[in-house]
């Protein structure tokens, strides 16, 4: 499996900055949301999560929230 490539991303048609470091560039993945106490039930929400490519950072948004720029 390759390493995802750290790229800018958009939020609502912004620039994403990292709150932690105003990095600009991410990598992003799927994570799941456990909002039913149980991590298999088949309740939980999706959401996009984007790391910061300089300080780790995790930002968590919506599914569909954050685009490539």
């Amino acid at each position: 499996m390759s390493t995802p490539q750290p790229v800018q991303m958009r939020v609502l048609d912004r620039p994403l900055t990292c709150v932690v470091c105003a990095g600009d560039e991410f990598t992003e993945r799927t994570i799941t949301v456990i909002t039913s106490g149980v991590a298999n039930s088949g309740l939980n929400k999706s959401a996009q999560a984007v790391a910061c490519a300089s300080c780790g950072y995790i930002h968590q948004f919506g599914t569909g929230s954050v685009t490539r720029a």
